[in-house]
């Protein structure tokens, strides 16, 4: 049995609509990676070594258009187990805008002077949980991560300070924060 022109026709013509067609998921996966991917910078607005917490400035180093809006991120690491080596694992406690960040920690700083000598006062901050501590004579303000299993605890002054370093920060770099 012999096969009809007209069939070979179709096969031939189904092949090369799969290649144009690998050829143009092809074209597109690189063009929308190129698109989409971003590179970053972690500037470090505020550390603190001894609890492993950081505010940071998530600096785009490859902007090819300035409209992209600048993004703080307060983490940290916190341990599994007592092993620095096999034990710690990054939590993020709040990541925003700079607008977002500042009302962020303007918020804590307000609610921290407000209730500076109450214990287990809980809010939600930004859709993030706060809640102060009192313990042996000491005042902090405990900011939860996002999935509120660890913390990171600082006294009024220290939320103080983040938020003077965060403006500062903000000024120099001239961005919008307000």
């Amino acid at each position: 049995m012999v096969a009809s022109p007209h069939c070979y026709y179709k096969v031939l013509s189904i092949q090369n609509l799969m290649r144009k067609t690998i050829l143009l998921l092809a074209i597109s996966c690189i063009a929308c990676t190129n698109l989409f991917s971003q590179i970053y910078k972690l500037e470090t607005v505020f550390e603190e070594k001894a609890t492993e917490t950081y505010l940071s400035h998530w600096k785009l180093l490859e902007n090819p258009n300035n409209s992209v809006v600048d993004t703080f991120g307060l983490w940290g690491y916190q341990l599994y187990h007592d092993s620095w080596i096999t034990g710690p694992y990054e939590v993020e406690y709040f990541k925003g805008s700079a607008k977002e960040v500042f009302h962020f920690l303007k918020a804590i700083n307000e609610f921290t002077d407000k209730y500076r000598n109450e214990d287990k006062v809980l809010t939600f901050i930004s859709g993030v949980q706060v809640k102060t501590m009192k313990k042996l004579g000491f005042k902090y303000t405990l900011v939860y991560d996002t999935e509120r299993k660890v913390v990171c605890k600082y006294n009024q002054k220290q939320w103080a300070d983040i938020l003077d370093k965060f403006v500062s920060y903000c000024s120099n770099q001239e961005i919008h924060y307000e």
